[in-house]
């Protein structure tokens, strides 16, 4: 990065110096002559050497990172020296069509035309050939608008050089061709300075454009719909739902993509999503700066169980054992909804109804909703071992079936009663509904040999 930057500066600054030694030599042949579109190219020259030396400064102010004060960096610099470069070609224009008027309707005079004034307009030629090809090189090299800008000034520069030829080259003929009208010996330099100040305009016209563009954001036509349609074929973003702000500063792109995804998926899953939209317009925007805001959204086909949960994360709830039941007369839910275990009845049956509401909404209107309140213990309990239920429990799951193999038992006694932890191994190939049907009936045989239950966990591992 600090040899593009030094690169950039010593374009910009080889430009400054091309432009004094121009500028010098015009007004000194302008002024020996007095051909008015000389002084005009010399005029035109020292707008071109003040530019070369405003560009030199904003490319310096641009190269700079980005601050507190600056989050998205200094490269519009560039665009606000384009803005001042416009407004002073198009001074200078402005006064260079007043003096060819002058010149042309009103004091009409033939300049005197010496080798000097061919030589000077030659050099000029080539100055601004080479150092436009110079310009442009360093603008594609490192992306900057600022030396672009330039190159393309000196290039049509030479276009005004080559009419004050012509202009030039008219006068003097006037000399040795009779055939020339001494009407346009008198007014040929003027010609030719109108088309160099046209020349000026018709840059000055591309370069406040494109800076007025990029100050107001202006993006290409299309940029944000062909994003928006990438994003939407990306798997796990709603078709249709993706919006794209698109902004440039200088070559740096800064992308907002706001996208819906199913509210079924994790936290995790819409997290992969995000990598997957950035890595899409990345793909069509190299190095841009991508922001990706999700939003959980139900879509179509969602099943009855995610919108039970999604109507309880909405309210900062967690539920568990959900049942959704088709009867002849609508549908039924039941659900365990967790609330802490501290909180007094009317309290939590608020939440239980607050729950109720928010299914109500997200299901058909003939759901009836069946919620039991589980109490959620938030805080680490005090507990110690308790062998006596150890061996209790042990006793009691010696009756258990042959294929079920308990690996280990363990019981605590906490305030609230006895915990018990079973493992067990049960075969590999047995259905899970079949697993969970055994287990509850080894809680069940747990619970008749130890009294004060509060707890019967059971940790099912496929048997070898």
């Amino acid at each position: 990065m600090p040899d593009q930057h030094a690169a950039k500066r010593a374009a910009a600054l080889g430009s400054v110096a091309s432009g004094i030694v121009l500028t010098v030599l015009k007004l000194v042949v302008g002024f020996t002559t007095g051909s008015l579109s000389i002084l005009s190219e010399a005029a035109h020259s020292s707008l071109d050497l003040l530019a070369a030396a405003l560009t030199f400064v904003v490319v310096r102010v641009a190269d700079l990172p980005p601050d507190d004060n600056h989050p998205y960096g200094h490269a519009r610099a560039e665009n606000l020296g384009a803005l001042a470069e416009t407004t002073l070609l198009i001074v200078t224009a402005g006064w260079v069509l007043w003096k060819a008027y002058q010149h042309i309707f009103i004091t009409p005079e033939v300049p005197e035309i010496t080798v000097w004034s061919f030589v000077i307009m030659f050099v000029s030629l080539i100055i601004d050939w080479r150092r436009s090809r110079s310009l442009r090189k360093a603008a594609d090299d490192y992306q900057s608008q600022a030396l672009a800008a330039d190159a393309a000034h000196f290039a049509n520069d030479m276009v005004g050089t080559v009419l004050v030829i012509v202009g030039l080259a008219i006068t003097a003929l006037a000399r040795f061709v009779p055939g020339i009208p001494h009407w346009l010996t008198q007014r040929a330099d003027a010609f030719a300075a109108v088309g160099v100040a046209l020349v000026a305009l018709y840059v000055s016209w591309g370069l406040g454009l494109r800076a007025v563009q990029a100050l107001m954001d202006d993006v290409p036509g299309k940029l944000n719909e062909q994003l928006e349609e990438a994003v939407g074929a990306i798997p796990g973003v709603i078709t249709g739902s993706p919006r794209v702000r698109t902004r440039f500063v200088g070559n740096q792109a800064y992308v907002d993509v706001s996208a819906q995804v199913p509210r079924s998926q994790t936290l995790e899953e819409a997290h992969h999503t995000t990598e997957g939209v950035e890595a899409t317009v990345r793909s069509q925007l190299a190095g841009a700066d991508v922001v990706v805001h999700v939003e959980p959204t139900r879509s179509e086909g969602e099943p009855y169980t995610t919108s039970v949960y999604a109507a309880a994360h909405q309210l900062g709830l967690h539920v568990h054992n959900v049942d959704i039941f088709l009867l002849q007369d609508g549908m039924r839910v039941d659900v365990d909804l967790e609330v802490p275990a501290s909180l007094p009845l009317a309290e939590a049956h608020r939440y239980s109804e607050e729950f109720d509401a928010a299914v109500r909404v997200e299901l058909p209107p003939s759901t009836t909703v069946a919620v039991h309140l589980e109490p959620r213990r938030d805080l680490v309990q005090p507990a110690v071992r308790y062998p006596q239920a150890q061996e209790q429990v042990r006793a009691a799951l010696e009756q258990s079936p042959s294929e079920i193999r308990v690996y280990d038992v363990e019981a605590f006694l906490t305030d609230g009663g006895v915990v018990v932890t079973l493992r067990c191994g049960f075969p590999a190939a047995m259905p899970l509904l079949q697993v969970h049907t055994t287990m509850a009936r080894l809680e069940r045989q747990v619970r008749r040999a130890v009294p004060d239950m509060l707890r019967v966990q059971i940790d099912p591992e496929p048997a070898p």
